[in-house]
This record gives structure tokens, C-alpha cells and sequence, in this order.
């Protein structure tokens, strides 16, 4: 439930930010707001005190963001609260940035491997996903010991693993299939 919410308010933001061509706008000042409710501490204890009321935390925050944030914004925030979602804020905000994202053809791939890989193998990486999935690819690179070798990629919900720990366990469980069988 909490997820259809989230994804509601966002998109209802989203829709309006074409509508008024200012995408990037709402982008970069929506990513200023989750920022500060994500990392300063002070707001987070603010917001997440209950027994401070959801019209005095609307208050600071519109107090702190009317000089940075459009109007629409601060009237997302004032539904969220005067709604008592506010609880659900922070992934409002990451859902509309996700759309922002797709909206303008990123796309992120995690690629985890058992060592470090250079910045060479990154960008030829980044170039073949970029070309198969016609997008612009960002890159999380990730160490994973527990591999061993190989590489597992993980964008737009597929994974692609071909790391030795995911063949090792195939065979595990191809001779174990074997085993039963016998």
C-alpha cells in the first residue's frame, strides 16, 4: 500500500513537471529536499518526533525550502503532511526522482565483481549497456570477494550473473539433481 502512495504523489508531481516543462527544475530542487531530509540530522529528528505536529514540521519545511523550491513542490510537502504521509516523504521523493531518471533515458547498472576493476573495463561496460539497452547507463560499481571471479550485473531488474560462485553453484546443483536421480 505504502508503495501505490508513494508512487501516486510522485507521479502526480512528475505529470506536473512536464506539464510545465520544468523537469530539470524539479529534479535538481527535489534532490536538494530529499537531501536534507535524508542527511541533516536536525530534520530527521524534527520530522520523525511524534510528538511534534504535522502542521508544525510543514511549517519548518516550507520555512527552509520557500527561498529554494517551487510552489508545487511546497504544495506536495503540504498534501503529504496535512495527509499524515509524512512518513512516506522520502521514498515519494526518490519514486519522482526515479521517473525523472527513466523520463530522461538513465539508467542504472550495478556490476559487482570479486576485485577492483579499472576505469577502462567500467567504461567499456558502460558503453555495450548503454548501446544494447539504448540508454544512458551510470555505473555502481561494487566488490564482492564471495565471487571469486567473473562479474554479476544487475540493471533494470535483470541480472546478468557470470561470476565463478554462480557456476560453482550450478554445478552444486546439477550434481545433486544427479545424486537424487540415482
Amino acid at each position: 500500500m505504502a508503495g501505490l502512495i508513494s508512487r501516486r504523489y510522485a507521479e502526480a508531481l512528475f505529470r506536473l513537471a512536464v506539464e510545465k516543462d520544468c523537469v530539470d527544475k524539479y529534479d535538481s530542487q527535489v534532490r536538494l529536499v530529499r537531501d536534507a531530509l535524508s542527511c541533516d540530522s536536525e530534520v530527521i529528528r524534527v520530522i520523525n518526533n511524534p510528538q511534534i505536529s504535522s502542521d508544525v514540521k510543514l511549517k519548518i519545511l516550507i520555512s527552509a525550502f520557500k527561498d529554494s523550491a517551487d510552489d508545487d513542490i511546497l504544495g506536495l510537502l503540504s498534501v503529504v503532511f496535512r495527509k499524515n504521509r509524512e512518513s512516506e516523504l522520502t521514498d515519494i521523493l526518490d519514486t519522482f526522482l526515479s521517473k525523472v531518471r527513466d523520463y530522461k533515458g538513465f539508467i542504472t547498472a550495478e556490476i559487482e565483481s570479486a576485485a577492483a576493476l579499472d576505469d577502462k573495463r567500467l567504461e567499456q561496460i558502460k558503453n555495450k549497456l548503454s548501446d544494447k539497452l539504448n540508454k544512458q547507463v551510470e555505473i555502481e560499481a561494487k566488490v564482492v570477494p564471495e565471487l571469486i571471479g567473473g562479474l554479476k550485473i544487475t540493471v533494470g531488474g535483470q541480472v546478468i550473473d557470470s561470476s565463478i560462485r554462480s557456476q560453482i553453484d550450478s554445478m552444486k546443483k546439477v550434481l545433486n539433481e544427479i545424486q537424487l536421480a540415482q
